[in-house]
């Protein structure tokens, strides 16, 4: 099925499979495709998503991913007294040394490395296609997974894109940017 899938949405199932093997998922979710989509996305529907609030990074906090602690969280910390060092000097101290390290997560993978599909994200990838064939478009393009996503019978990712743009609206934006490339 990927080889009717055009460079930028290939691109984007990779980023799925990245964001959800850092994040430690056993397996790619709708939640994960359209975090994919929204990162590898550019041009207008870029824009689109942007302006409907759909970006990387409120799908990664919708979806429980979070990025680790930076320098500007540390310091905002340590501007309320809480000193991370010292935190981890005294965990350490008390439970060993990496007691605070999370053990690597251990996702399926087929065997050439590749983190699997959940059921519903199967379904995604599968109804983009449907919305290729029928639109008579010959690549599945990125709209083409959102639209996927749209149809998605995991009822977590369409609450988390009702959130920000109802999926009537957006997918009429959608197959309005695919008519223009069209």
């Amino acid at each position: 099925m990927f080889e009717k899938f055009a460079k930028s949405a290939r691109v984007s199932v990779t980023c799925a499979q990245e964001e959800a093997l850092d994040a430690g998922a056993r397996s790619i979710t709708p939640g994960y495709l359209l975090l994919g989509t929204v990162v590898a996305a550019d041009g207008p529907l870029s824009e689109l998503l942007d302006r409907t609030g759909l970006t990387a990074e409120a799908v990664r906090a919708e979806i429980g991913v979070s990025p680790p602690l930076g320098d500007q969280d540390a310091d905002a910390l340590k501007s309320i007294g809480i000193d991370l060092e010292a935190v981890r000097a005294s965990v350490e101290d008390r439970f060993g040394v990496g007691a605070l390290d999370a053990p690597e997560p251990k996702p399926r993978r087929h065997h050439r490395g590749h983190m699997s599909f959940d059921r519903p994200a199967k379904k995604v990838l599968e109804a983009g296609l449907r919305e290729a064939v029928y639109r008579r478009d010959p690549s599945i393009e990125l709209e083409h997974i959102v639209l996927g996503i749209l149809r998605s019978d995991d009822p977590a990712v369409v609450t988390m894109i009702e959130r920000h743009v109802s999926v009537a609206a957006l997918r009429l934006d959608l197959e309005a940017l695919l008519d223009r490339a069209a």
